[in-house]
């Protein structure tokens, strides 16, 4: 027994000797050799891409690795940021002029604002953001496809809109968001407009109706379940407001009711209709003073099957006409396709885009991101369109601008700094005025 207990310990442990060696020899295989010269290396400092492969993009190569060892290697010819991880207490402790840097951002500010200021956007030579003016934007990441805003699959006929108002006690207009403190503000303009038409509000902000026992539990996680997605689609109009206002982040809150046929009443990218397939495919609360009015004409519209329809003609008539837009269909067709995920084609474009650009610049003539990529300015407030000094979001907007000037002079100057100080000196600027 003693002997079989010997014997199978002694395969267990080669086996497991032989595992390691496997995984060393594979990890070994993609690192880039010494006789790699002229690959270069791109390291993402907050993981996120590729990691410890060589990626093949056209006739250029590069080694993409999460690890920070290569920091200081020669090879090394850009650092990858993915927007929504990066931390001022967490950067590089070295910029060099040799090594470019790529920024990747879909979010609003809320989770990051100093990356709505040009001094710390200046710090990134390339970009992938919601921005058209991106190297590769993620304008239209949201939409899943053309198919998707144009098929039937969910549409409810004007009529039996109208019939489930009185069968099933639905109001005209549907709200749902339980993220009830934005940079918008748009609670603000959606308890206004609910004193002039009726809302059915779901989520935890200005909740006054409840969704069935199917749709309650965790209805954050479905909301692109066919179940949800045919529960919106009996409403007339959906509010979509987002929780920042930039330019060009649209998010799915505009594409999920044109995807299922109910007319959006949106606020958001002052420059929303660009994206839109129709010139009247959407609602703007910009094209009306008050919310009053827009409720007027909401009414209207509840009354009238022919003029609310108009709204609609993504879904009706010839398939081949329903998306009349040239830069909609245009931006559709050069998008990133080649893996399954949609926000993985953007990914894999960026990082290509990247290896490839410093692979073709040898000379490092290199690009800057302006305001222009993430372009997000001082939040107004959504009714009266002036600057309200009570959201509080106005002062981040202001401290964060002292700490996007802080961090280019202790990045650019390559000054190194514990996050407690800087802190301490980004809020003696904002008390100061200083920024």
């Amino acid at each position: 027994m003693a002997c079989k207990i010997h014997i199978m310990f002694a395969i267990a442990t080669t086996l497991s000797i032989c595992i390691v060696i496997f995984q060393l020899c594979v990890t070994l295989y993609d690192r880039p050799s010494v006789s790699d010269d002229d690959i270069p290396i791109v390291l993402w400092w907050t993981p996120f891409g590729t990691n410890n492969h060589v990626k093949a993009c056209g006739r250029t190569k590069c080694y993409f690795t999460h690890d920070r060892s290569f920091q200081s290697n020669v090879r090394l010819k850009n650092i990858l940021f993915y927007g929504s991880d990066l931390r001022v207490r967490d950067l590089p402790s070295w910029r060099d002029s040799a090594v470019s840097w790529g920024l990747l951002h879909e979010e609003s500010p809320r989770n990051n604002p100093i990356l709505v200021h040009e001094e710390a956007l200046n710090l990134f030579n390339y970009s992938s953001t919601f921005s058209r003016f991106s190297n590769i934007p993620l304008t239209l990441l949201d939409l899943p496809s053309l198919d998707e805003l144009i098929e039937e699959t969910y549409y409810v006929h004007t009529k039996e809109k109208t019939a489930l108002m009185h069968t099933q006690n639905l109001a005209p207009v549907l709200y749902i968001q339980s993220d009830c403190d934005t940079a918008s503000n748009r609670d603000r303009y959606v308890l206004e407009l609910m004193k002039h038409i009726r809302i059915d509000s779901y989520g935890e902000c200005l909740n006054n109706a409840q969704l069935d026992d199917r749709l309650k539990d965790n209805y954050i996680n479905i909301l692109n379940n066919c179940e949800f997605l045919s529960f919106v689609a009996k409403y007339k109009f959906t509010i979509a407001f987002e929780n920042a206002i930039c330019e060009d982040y649209v998010t799915e809150k505009l594409w999920r009711p044109l995807i299922v046929g109910s007319v959006p009443i949106y606020y958001g990218s002052p420059s929303f209709k660009d994206w839109l397939p129709n010139t009247k495919s959407a609602i703007s609360i910009l094209d009306f003073a008050k919310p009053a009015q827009l409720a007027q004409f909401l009414h209207k519209l509840v009354k009238n099957d022919s003029a609310y329809e108009e709204y609609l003609s993504h879904k009706l008539g010839n398939r081949e006409y329903r998306v009349t837009n040239d830069k909609l269909l245009h931006s559709l067709e050069r998008r990133p396709t080649g893996v399954p995920n949609e926000f993985g084609n953007y990914l894999e474009a960026f990082e290509c885009f990247i290896c490839e650009r410093i692979q073709n610049n040898r000379k490092l003539q290199i690009d800057t991101v302006t305001k222009q990529q993430y372009d997000c300015p001082l939040p107004r407030d959504p009714i009266t369109g002036e600057i309200d000094e009570h959201n509080w979001w106005i002062d981040q907007w202001n401290i964060e601008k002292c700490g996007a000037k802080l961090l280019a002079h202790y990045v650019i100057n390559n000054i190194s700094f514990s996050i407690n100080g800087f802190n301490k000196q980004k809020m003696y600027m904002y008390d100061n005025d200083e920024c």
